[in-house]
Formats: C-alpha cells, structure tokens, sequence
C-alpha cells in the first residue's frame, strides 16, 4: 500500500521543531505533499513511496513515519478526535476538512489520498453524532488547567487574549465556568464584537497593572502579544495563572521566564489530563469505528489496484494482437474484408478466453498478490 504519513505532534516534537518541519516541507515539497497542521500536529501525507523519500525533509527527533495500513490508521484515528487532547474534539475535525479543500481546489490532492480524506471525514462526523451534551475543546482545558493552580474561576476575572476562533472558544468557555470575562484583541472592534456576542468585557490590549487582578490569563494570537514593562511586572508579582495557546507563542521569553510554572503552553496542553472524553461512547466503541474505516478504505484500495492490473492486462493483450494483425495484412495484402473480419474475430474471442481465468482472479484479489504478480509476469 503506497500510503505514507510524516507524524509530529506535540507529545514527542517541541513546537519549535514542528515549525521547522512544516517550513521545510512547504520548502522542499513546493505543494506536492498533503499538509495537516493545527497547534498540536503538523502531519504530511503523500500517496506514494518514492515521493516520500524524494519530497520529505529530515525528520526532526520524536516524529514517526508511517506506511501502508498504519498510515491509513492513523489518518483515521486523527479524523474521529481519538488522538486529540479531548477526545472528539471539533476543531481536528474542521482543520483537516478545510487542508483537504484548499488541497483540492490547488489541484495537488493526490485520488488515493482524496478517497482516504473523504472516508476519515465521514467517520468523523459519525464520531461526532454520538456526542450528548455540550461540546469541549481545548480552551475548556485551557482553562481548567488554571484552575488546577489558581483554584475555581467562577466569580472570577478571567482574560481572554485574542478575538479569533480559540479566542472565542475560549470566552465562551470562561463565561459558562461562571466567570467575569474581558477580552482584548488587537484590533479594538474584534474585541468589543466577541465582548458583545458573549457578554464579556473590553480590556486593552496591553492592561499594564490591571492584568494583576485576573485569576487567568488566556491568550490565543497568530502571533507575538506585545507588552510592556508595567504589564510582565505585574504579572510576575501577581498570582496570575497565563495559558499560551498560541503556536509559535506568543508570550514574550522575558515575561515567561518570570512566570515558571503559572505559564502552561500549548504544548504541555497536550499532556494534560483533561477528565472525561467528550463523546457519549466508551474508547473501544471509537476504536471499532477507525478499524472499520481503516478496513473501508484499505479494501476499496486494493480494488483500485486490481481494476488498474485488469485494464493495463486487457490494453497490453490487444496491443499485441493489433500488432500481430497488422503484421499479418501486410503478409496477405490481398484477404477478402469478410476473411480479415473472421480472422480478427477469432483472435478477439482467443485472447478473451486466455484472459477470462486471469481477469477473475483479480477480481477476487483481496490482498493484492495476485494483483502483483500478474502485474511481474507481464511486465505492466
């Protein structure tokens, strides 16, 4: 099976690595790899060996390559949520539908990894029909992470950093936890239509004191968050828990460094414990869904193959008689049409014949061997 997938994630590769990985690729690859990155994972998929080897940069420490039906797995494993920091979260599930858009609509997705595709995202969104209750998403650990420290944030102030999709995800969260939530954002509408849609507060975007008041801090930017003196001051001589879902991130070194341990990353998000999985179904039942995927998609790729060995056997038999007939015209130039039409006829029935016992076992072929060596014998 010609699958491979390129695996960094957050549990082995430090962040830092896996941006370097994904500049390398869309370096080296110049778009001809399948790309999946979120703020945990940065994954490469190509439908074909040689490629991998001739496309893919040096792998950084902690990643994984994948082959054949572990890399069909995988793919599967990532659609349903079951490899996410909560379990069926939707965000993986919306990252991977929009890579898989923007793959085909540049025209660089190869057909073997469009079927994967379209089955994982179908298995996703069954996963997701199973859910009973409100959903969860890295924010609600975010968030949860700083009361492990800070104690409970209900009645509390809580900011939130950034008016973008975790930002939202974030204010939504902090406002049904029960707390007093101020957003800032860059820009100042972003922040007061967030504020607005979720009952929150305006906040600068650089409180200075002030931010020595919020039990929690959670900043979700594309991009650095520029701050001054008076801000990293207070939040060093503060008891302020600050959660940096950003990737790269975007705290300032300084004011991390001052913060220690009351500074949680993305990436140490993604070891956390987050408590119950987000699906109304136990792990076995998720692990049924992504092996009958697997099997799925692995079964209508050998019959792919097996369909491509028929028609490359059936093309090469009738090139070969074509030239044998020609051969024979130019011998007997003189055939009455009515001969040459019999004469062609009982070759066309001759090679049906001589290929009916072939062409049947590879519509039997389950596991591509016979697939194979009917592809070595003839030389397709």
């Amino acid at each position: 099976m010609p699958i491979v997938a390129l695996v960094t994630h957050a549990r082995h590769v430090p962040a830092i690595e896996r941006e370097r990985f994904a500049a390398a690729l869309h370096r080296e690859s110049a778009g001809r790899v399948f790309m999946l990155e979120t703020c945990h994972r940065v994954e490469a998929y190509l439908g074909d060996a040689d490629d991998a080897a001739r496309l893919a940069p040096p792998l950084p420490e902690g990643a994984r390559t994948l082959t054949g039906e572990q890399a069909v797995h995988h793919a599967m494993t990532v659609a349903v949520g079951r490899d996410s920091v909560v379990v069926g979260e939707d965000q993986i599930l919306h990252q991977l539908r929009a890579s898989v858009d923007l793959a085909r609509a540049a025209g660089t997705l190869d057909p073997a990894l469009e079927r994967l595709f379209a089955v994982a995202l179908q298995a996703g969104r069954r996963a997701r029909s199973w859910r009973q209750g409100p959903p969860r998403s890295l924010a609600d650990v975010a968030l949860a992470s700083i009361g492990q420290q800070a104690g409970t944030i209900r009645g509390r102030d809580v900011l939130v950093v950034g008016a973008g999709k975790m930002g939202r995800l974030a204010a939504r969260a902090a406002v049904a936890a029960g707390a007093s939530v101020a957003v800032a954002n860059r820009s100042a509408y972003g922040a007061e239509a967030l504020a607005a849609s979720t009952g929150a507060r305006t906040e600068a975007f650089d409180p200075e004191a002030r931010i020595g008041g919020f039990a929690g801090v959670v900043v979700a930017l594309a991009g650095p968050w520029p701050i001054g003196a008076a801000t990293i001051d207070a939040l060093a001589g503060s008891a302020t828990v600050v959660v940096d879902l950003s990737v790269p991130a975007a705290v300032p070194t300084t004011l991390a460094v001052l913060l220690g341990e009351r500074l949680i990353t993305a990436d140490a998000l993604a070891l956390a414990d987050i408590g119950p999985s987000a699906l109304d179904g136990s792990a076995a039942r998720l692990d049924e869904l992504v092996d009958r995927s697997t099997a799925e998609f692995v079964a209508w790729l050998q019959g792919r193959d097996g369909r491509a060995a028929a028609e490359a056997l059936v093309q090469r038999a009738d090139r070969a008689r074509e030239v044998e007939l020609a051969a024979l015209w130019r011998r007997f130039p003189d055939l009455e049409p009515e001969t040459r039409d019999a004469i062609e006829g009982m070759t066309r029935h001759l090679a049906d014949r001589l290929l009916r016992e072939p062409l049947e076992r590879l519509g039997r072929d389950g596991d591509g061997h016979d697939g194979r060596a009917i592809r070595d014998i003839f030389a397709l």
